[in-house]
């Protein structure tokens, strides 16, 4: 699903908090030399990524928490724009930018805030949040003459961005705002424009198997098996009320009280993933005891684990869970895309913060929150493919790995197929870290 490109208005701010020169330096550059793409930001070793993306994440977050606390009346969006050094925040009054940019500074003192650049929204995120709660309810209800398969917050907080079946059906049949003279009509819901694309169903990824037969205790990116189902190892953690271990993976990999264990036997021939037999599982990972649908995730406890990322040839511990801003860049840790010969896939850029999709799983039909993001072109074959649900996305911070969520959908199909049907996605859907621990009241375990 392609987002539309941002157009706010941008608005200077005040003495002191101007943005930097347009030859200012991003991460290690000098001035003078050529600005890095997203593409070749994404392309560089993740610790030089990092020195770029560390400090205008801090910027997003402040500003993201700052702007939902205390100007709601205002706050749409931030947007992370590393290329040209800087954050893109949308408000619907730029003229509040300065109480905003003060009260982030409140959150996080360290900041950097010459790095702002402020934007004309068209609507709070309240307003939008507002509508797209009205039009999943009438998804949901059956009230619509189109199929709603996701609804995203477009990062300037101009609209909402509806991926349908037929989205030239569905704007023939929405209610339209009256047009100025030369203006096109817009969508309307609930005064709040929409912008409907062609959208695709979300596919879980589930066939997965990741590192194989690892033992305890496991760590995030280990193959998960039930006998019937392959998955992979998300959010190792402990239960903050007693410390007891909760491994966490997607809550449409395994039915509730599930028995899961590592894959067993003979890993595959990368390349060789979709091909393989499994023939045995191996060691016990946990029993399904929580779940969550809203979130795409699930507990399994009973095993132990670390608090680790498993990479192709070694694991590194996760020490720090965060969100994830539009224009970031992030890594999945998923089996199949392992196994089929690409190792943990870096290089996704972050494309939309807030968006909602429809999921299907053993539980019945749910709408889940989360992130999109797609992996580079110059990184190809995809983003995820069938057999990396639950895998850790994470992203190295300074000299720390931290995590970002769980793998739980692909979207549109790319590149590979097997047994006829594609299993491969430029896309991908993963729900948050810290909604997901704070949900199941849980912390990063603490042993690593």
């Amino acid at each position: 699903m392609q987002l539309l490109a941002a157009c706010g208005t941008t608005v200077v701010i005040s003495a002191g908090m101007a943005i930097p020169s347009a030859h200012a330096a991003v991460g290690d550059r000098s001035a003078g030399q050529a600005r890095l793409t997203l593409a070749q930001i994404a392309a560089l070793p993740l610790a030089a990524q990092s020195r770029i993306l560390d400090p205008l994440r801090a910027l997003a977050a402040a500003l993201d928490t700052a702007g939902k606390r205390t100007e709601p009346d205002t706050y749409a969006t931030v947007r992370i724009d590393a290329p040209h050094d800087t954050v893109h925040v949308a408000l619907t009054d730029p003229a509040q930018a300065d109480k905003l940019i003060q009260a982030a500074r409140k959150i996080n003192p360290r900041i950097d805030t010459r790095r702002v650049t402020v934007d004309k929204a068209a609507y709070t995120l309240r307003q939008l949040h507002a509508a797209r709660t009205q039009l999943l309810a009438q998804a949901a209800a059956h009230k619509l003459p189109y199929h709603v398969y996701s609804v995203a917050v477009a990062t300037d907080g101009s609209s909402l961005q509806v991926g349908v079946d037929q989205p030239t059906q569905a704007s023939i049949r929405a209610p339209m705002a009256p047009a100025a003279t030369g203006q096109v009509q817009k969508n309307l819901l609930d005064g709040v424009t929409v912008a409907f694309q062609q959208g695709y169903q979300a596919r879980p990824t589930d066939q997965a198997q990741v590192k194989w037969e690892d033992s305890s205790p496991q760590i995030g990116g280990d193959v998960l098996s039930d006998g019937h189902a392959d998955c992979t190892a998300g959010i190792p953690a402990v239960k903050t009320s007693d410390n007891s271990p909760v491994m966490i993976t997607a809550n449409h990999c395994f039915t509730n009280g599930d028995e899961v264990f590592t894959e067993g036997g003979t890993h595959p021939a990368f390349g060789a993933y979709y091909t393989t037999p499994r023939n045995s599982v191996g060691n016990y990972v946990g029993t399904v005891t929580g779940t969550s649908p809203a979130w795409d995730a699930e507990e399994l406890t009973g095993g132990k684990n670390n608090a680790d990322v498993q990479l192709s040839d070694t694991w590194h511990p996760v020490t720090s869970d965060a969100y994830s801003y539009a224009g970031d860049l992030v890594c999945q840790s998923g089996g199949a895309s392992y196994f089929m010969g690409y190792g943990n896939v870096c290089g996704i850029a972050v494309t939309n913060q807030d968006i909602t999709w429809s999921s299907t799983d053993w539980s019945g039909t749910h709408n889940v929150r989360g992130v999109e993001g797609t992996r580079m072109q110059s990184n190809l074959p995809w983003a995820v493919a069938e057999g990396d649900s639950g895998a850790l996305v994470y992203t190295v911070s300074g000299s720390t790995y931290q995590a970002r969520g769980v793998n739980s959908a692909g979207v549109g199909p790319c590149c590979y197929s097997y047994n006829g049907s594609d299993v491969a996605f430029n896309y991908i859907l993963w729900t948050e870290a810290p909604d997901i621990l704070g949900h199941f009241g849980l912390k990063l375990n603490p042993t690593t």
